[in-house]
């Protein structure tokens, strides 16, 4: 089984094929090469935002398995848990009128004390997939290290154990090529041949990451099978 982020992301991939197949060149049609790159850059861009979403998607599916199964807050990495204390700290930076700042700071440990509290469990009212789902940005290989570090995941080490360790930096070339395009650069051009080697990373990167994430859900949740 795969999480439904990865079901939804198949789907997703699936209709990016179906419109890189309008490619005149891809049947040898040469004459009209500004509509093949028109709907390769579509693609390009498409991808990348199908990739972001997806992560954005099984992180809020992990959120989603912690609250199901009722986890330790001791077994949540510590960085998931000051995230939620960081919406309110940038919030108390901007006042400087100590009165003011009274009610925010009671607020928050009234908010967020039970994610410190040692031996409680995880309810839907504690985390938040909004606020983790808010640290993703341009799926970078850097970016998504980060990201998937707030689910305990180290993915650099998991694809290095997989012999897959090469998927992530690659994925760099996929995310500058989309910006080069979405900031209009005329000279960023993209071929069917790029579409196809850059879903085919998406979709192996995506099967990795859904394997990581659920292996460290059930470590998380100390349960005997896997998630999904």
């Amino acid at each position: 089984m795969t999480s439904t982020a990865l079901a939804d992301l198949a789907t997703r991939l699936a209709e990016i094929r179906l419109l890189s197949q309008l490619d005149p060149m891809r049947s040898g049609d040469t004459s009209q090469p500004m509509v093949s790159n028109s709907i390769n850059r579509s693609c390009i861009v498409l991808l990348s935002a199908h990739l972001e979403g997806f992560l954005e998607d099984i992180a809020a599916e992990a959120v989603d398995c912690f609250v199901a199964n009722k986890a330790c807050v001791d077994d949540l990495p510590l960085i998931l848990r000051a995230l939620h204390v960081e919406d309110h700290l940038r919030d108390l930076e901007l006042i400087r009128d100590k009165n003011s700042r009274a009610p925010k700071i009671e607020l928050m440990f009234s908010l967020e004390s039970p994610l410190w509290r040692p031996g409680a469990t995880l309810d839907a009212t504690m985390v938040r997939a909004k606020t983790v789902c808010s640290q993703m940005d341009n799926p970078g290989s850097r970016e998504i290290r980060q990201f998937l570090a707030l689910l305990d995941v180290n993915i650099g080490q998991h694809l290095k154990d997989a012999g897959l360790a090469d998927l992530l930096g690659r994925i760099n070339g996929l995310v500058a090529k989309r910006n080069a395009i979405a900031h209009g650069e005329v000279s960023a051009s993209a071929t069917h041949v790029d579409v196809n080697e850059y879903v085919a990373l998406v979709q192996d990167l995506a099967r990795e990451i859904d394997a990581a994430v659920g292996s460290s859900s059930m470590r998380i949740c100390k349960l005997t099978t896997l998630p999904w």
